[in-house]
């Protein structure tokens, strides 16, 4: 079955349609408003046409990484690193001892290999 798949998606594309076209109606009736778009692939030879079809199957919000929280934790004795965090908003948790900041800033400093589990 696994070649199966990987054959039928190495096959071209003949034609693509869109919902209300003509050649997808008849699948918009089966699948409704789900369906993406139907595709006709042919075989090597072209001597077989195979019908796939394209379904929205989930939609779910796109959230940023780069925009998450996370936490850092720092040596206390490095000042120019927490003067860096202060500059750019890091907010200091002292009851945890480490500070929270975007994901991207602490990219943009290379602080991500001092990313600790937030609690709570």
């Amino acid at each position: 079955m696994k070649t199966a798949k990987a054959n039928l998606a190495a096959l071209g594309v003949a034609k693509t349609y869109g919902p209300a076209q003509n050649g997808a109606k008849r699948f918009t009736k089966r699948y409704g408003d789900k369906l993406v778009c139907v595709r006709q692939r042919l075989s090597d030879d072209g001597t077989i046409r195979h019908t796939t079809v394209e379904l929205l199957i989930e939609s779910t919000p796109v959230v940023s990484r780069a925009r998450t929280l996370v936490a850092v934790r720092i040596p206390a004795t490095d000042k120019k690193t927490r003067t860096l965090l202060l500059a750019c908003g890091a907010q200091w948790v002292p009851k945890e001892k480490y500070w929270l900041i975007q994901r991207l800033v602490a990219k943009n400093l290379r602080l991500l290999q001092n990313v600790v589990a937030i609690r709570g």
